[in-house]
């Protein structure tokens, strides 16, 4: 009978995959796929909503660290874009962008 093949994780290992610079960048590919849906589907009023968005990439604190991305709009009128209000409509730009994928 043939022997099975073993597998015994090295977790600090694996920890280390997560926080690579290989690992940052897969994130912000990815968030950079977000931000183009986004702008692609945000509401041009004055385009200041529009021109807002940006990424930031780098490694989440705590006792599990992990690479991450965010997409970011800062613009004063974005909770209102995203949410609406009782005279906005309610448009999930980034919502509905980072469900796409």
């Amino acid at each position: 009978m043939a022997q099975r093949a073993r597998f015994k994780a090295n977790r600090k290992g694996i920890g280390k995959i997560l926080t690579s610079r290989q690992m940052q960048a897969e994130m912000e590919r990815r968030a950079r796929a977000v931000q183009d849906r986004c702008i692609a589907n945000a509401p041009e009023d004055t385009g200041s909503y529009k021109s807002s968005f940006r990424i930031e990439t780098g490694i989440r604190p705590g006792p599990k660290p992990r690479a991450v991305s965010k997409v970011i709009n800062d613009d004063e009128a974005a909770p209102y874009v995203e949410w609406g209000s009782s005279r906005t409509p309610r448009y999930r730009v980034m919502g509905r962008a980072a469900g796409a994928e």
